[in-house]
């Protein structure tokens, strides 16, 4: 179940801690909205970590079914 509980992937956690950052910081300086009326900056990072997380889920899923 999706958020149903920690990751133990030492990546994942660090791209978490990454993009967190990135909103706080972007949030707190650069005054970066990310209610869908914002910083196109704000969407364009918002898009770039959801289509890498989406392509990262299918090629675990499909490398996974290949070795078994």
């Amino acid at each position: 179940m999706p958020g149903g509980g920690h990751s133990n992937s030492e990546a994942i956690r660090a791209i978490g801690a990454v993009v967190a950052l990135i909103a706080v910081v972007g949030y707190l300086i650069f005054g970066w909205s990310f209610n869908g009326s914002g910083s196109t900056a704000a969407t364009a990072i918002g898009a770039i970590v959801a289509v890498s997380a989406l392509g990262w889920t299918l090629y675990s899923v499909y490398s996974d079914r290949e070795r078994g």
